[in-house]
């Protein structure tokens, strides 16, 4: 089965020539693919890497990638330096806008200015090497992240199945239980139009033909009223559904699912619920309900496929 969670996670920690790297990667359901990145400003440039990267394995679903940089203490060949002239030009724009805005604005201190990103650049470290670095932790991350996903993916796969097989029994039980419920059901329908009748067949001058055209309306009344009862379209549908959806839990590939299997559960709803409403017997009754607790339950799981 190739069922993907919408729900993941996966870490991966590197020693490198430039210190220990941390790249973390986590995501929960939602009906669209949205990324919130956590990652030091220096690496900013390898975002459309990392967006791409995850929109293709996760085409739906709310991610949040986090990358970090342990330096190691003892590495000399790399000496933070201070980009004097970009603090020069901040604290004349801090100024200028205190300037400008008179008790709106508070001026920003010499502290605030160096926690701000960009600020300060690494000697000695070579760009080039540190960004294969971070893709190849990033890589490694995503494999964990995607083995994760797969991984739920199964075990939901597996409650949705198992859920119906469940509900294909119901569907059979139905089955068996409607041909005496339609018979129980014309026959309560002929009771009680023959005795609204019956005064009709009982008075003095009536006809054996016109008594006899009086049964016969009797019959086609309990046939009609059977057959507003019969449920046997409704149950082809839900077995027929439940086909699709054994066939879209074996399907093969990559391609997105959790919306089809949204439209199944709807499609599985709406004939559970119109046999309730057509039910005529406590079992087909008992049976409806049963079958909508299941569905909820399928939905449940399907809410976390991608």
């Amino acid at each position: 089965m190739s069922i993907l969670s919408m729900t993941g996670y996966g870490i991966a920690r590197c020693e490198t020539q430039h210190g220990i790297l941390s790249a973390e990667i986590r995501s929960v359901n939602n009906r669209f693919f949205e990324l919130s990145l956590r990652i030091p400003d220096e690496f900013r440039g390898l975002e459309p890497f990392f967006r791409e990267r995850l929109a293709s394995q996760s085409p739906r679903g709310k991610c949040e990638l986090r990358i970090s940089l342990l330096r190691a203490p003892n590495n000399q060949a790399e000496t933070s330096l201070l980009d004097k002239e970009r603090l020069r030009a901040l604290m004349a724009l801090s100024k200028s806008l205190e300037e400008d805005y008179p008790g709106q604005w508070r001026p920003m201190s010499l502290a605030d200015l160096l926690s701000l990103p960009g600020l300060s650049t690494r000697d000695g470290a070579d760009p080039e090497s540190l960004e294969t670095e971070v893709r190849d932790c990033f890589n490694l991350a995503l494999e964990a992240f995607v083995s994760s996903r797969r991984q739920e993916g199964l075990q939901l796969a597996e409650v949705i199945e198992q859920r119906g097989k469940q509900l294909e029994l119901l569907v059979a039980s139905a089955r068996q239980t409607l041909p005496q419920a339609l018979a129980q059901q014309r026959e309560k329908i002929r009771q009680r139009v023959q005795e609204a009748f019956q005064g009709m067949v009982d008075q003095p001058g009536v006809s054996e033909t016109g008594s006899g055209v009086i049964e016969e309306r009797i019959r086609q009344e309990a046939h009609l009223a059977a057959g507003r009862a019969d449920i046997a379209e409704e149950l082809d549908r839900l077995q027929a559904h439940l086909e699709k959806l054994q066939l879209l839990l074996k399907g093969q590939g990559t391609e997105p699912k959790g919306k089809r299997f949204d439209f199944l559960c709807q499609e599985l709803h709406r004939e559970a619920n119109t046999l309730g409403a057509k039910s005529i017997q406590i079992e087909l009754t008992e049976i409806s309900l049963e079958m909508k607790l299941l569905i909820e339950q399928i939905k449940e799981q399907v809410q976390n496929i991608q």
